[in-house]
């Protein structure tokens, strides 16, 4: 079949059984978010594309390479958000919820854009849910932050995951560490592959995210950043995992872990899939203390993650697709119809049916027989037929399909007949 549309690479339809399943993922994190205090927020998916160059980071591969911005006929800039962190802060601000006391908590689950190489579990447009809490510089806050990611994954019943967790720094501690790696990597500079350099200049943390076995195996060769953090980050890094342990979530120190984007300080962490995968991280996040300043509002403490979806369902297993038996698709009642007056009548017995059960019409103008097997497909309890006989008797006629019992039923007598099968 010769297709005039095709969907755009890097994106995917999502049907029937597939879409199920997301439902069922997204009403339990919707349950557990509310356990912890969290309250869903919805942005737009287009922001001014200067709200991601100050926040993300100019010099970024999601800056730099991965944004989708346009232009409007009145010459502003637009950008598809490649993350929801930024629009959040953008939406704490602007609608005034600086003023509120205590700790804002909030969470998403939406549709992000980043032109980025299609592969399994990695999409142009992609979907995460997330958290943002925002208000408290407590280590004991990002505790509970992480440990909410671990109940969001440990609801939907995802294994074998394993937690990193790393200290990057603060204001204070972070500059000097990050200068001297400048100099330590200017001097190497000829031992990193060309497209890393200009990371180098921009922020040379973003090495430890890149893709490379000759950049990390020299990165190996400079000290930890861990080594060089001031001893108050130290001390909320060590409330961190003590809290952690007290909590018994199980991690790892990974000093390396320095996450992708610019705003984040002190704690960060990730978290992944042990097992053989394509797409090994499901889950990222840490600590922004300065995003919300940057982004012209007081200094305010925050910390909050993302899980992507698409790679989570990956991580879950793969299981097939079947439109006719997808929970969806699934009826109580399946209408079988003769001829198109029969179809009238049988839309009349269906609207009665439709208050107390599922019910499907069969519309299709198809033999008995074809309608009677899609009624089976649909692993329909009850099938109704109409045609001539039944418009001229009022009724319908009633068969069980796992018996196969048949009766006539009388038009005014449905609705008891079928409450008396379903219910019995």
């Amino acid at each position: 079949m010769n297709l005039k549309y095709r969907r755009l690479k890097g994106t995917r339809d999502i049907l029937l059984e597939e879409a199920e399943r997301w439902a069922w993922c997204e009403e339990r994190w919707a349950d557990v978010l509310a356990r912890y205090g969290y309250g869903e927020i919805r942005t737009p998916v287009i922001e001014p594309t200067d709200l991601f160059f100050r926040s993300v980071g100019e010099g970024t591969d999601i800056v730099d390479k991965e944004m989708y911005t346009f232009q409007t006929k009145g010459g502003e800039s637009l950008t598809l958000r490649p993350e929801m962190t930024a629009s959040v802060v953008r939406a704490y601000l602007e609608n005034g919820l600086t003023r509120q006391p205590g700790t804002l908590k909030f969470y998403y689950m939406a549709p992000m854009f980043r032109h980025d190489r299609p592969q399994a579990g990695r999409y142009r447009q992609f979907h995460q849910v997330g958290v943002e809490a925002i208000g408290s510089p407590s280590p004991v806050l990002d505790a509970e932050v992480i440990q909410t990611a671990m109940a969001l994954f440990d609801a939907v019943d995802a294994r074998g995951l394993g937690l990193l967790v790393n200290s990057i720094g603060c204001p204070s501690c972070k500059p000097a560490y990050v200068a001297d790696l400048k100099i330590f990597l200017k001097g190497r500079e000829e031992e990193i592959p060309e497209a890393f350099r200009g990371r180098i200049d921009a922020n040379p943390l973003r090495l430890f995210d890149a893709k490379d076995d000759a950049v990390q195996a020299l990165l190996r060769e400079f000290r930890p950043i861990t080594d060089s953090v001031c001893p108050a980050c130290r001390e909320h890094h060590a409330v961190l995992l003590q809290t952690l342990t007290d909590l018994k979530v199980p991690f790892e120190e990974d000093p390396t872990l320095v996450r992708g984007l610019d705003y984040y300080s002190r704690t960060t962490f990730e978290i992944t899939a042990l097992a053989e995968r394509k797409q090994s991280s499901l889950a990222g996040g840490g600590r922004y203390d300065g995003l919300v300043e940057q982004c012209g509002g007081p200094p305010t403490p925050a910390v909050g993650f993302s899980i992507g979806i698409e790679r989570t369902l990956l991580h879950l297993g793969d299981e097939p697709v079947d439109p006719q038996r997808s929970r969806q698709s699934v009826v109580d009642v399946y209408v079988a119809c003769l001829g198109d007056e029969a179809q009238r009548f049988g839309l009349v017995a269906a609207d009665l049916l439709r208050g107390f059960c599922r019910v499907e019409i069969d519309t299709s103008g198809r033999s008995a027989k074809a309608q009677a097997k899609s009624a089976n497909q649909r692993l329909a309890r009850i099938l109704l037929t109409v045609g001539e006989a039944e418009i001229a008797a009022d009724s319908l006629q009633l068969k069980i399909l796992e018996t196969g019992d048949q009766r006539p039923v009388a038009r005014l007598d449905l609705l008891a007949a079928v409450k008396e099968v379903l219910e019995g």
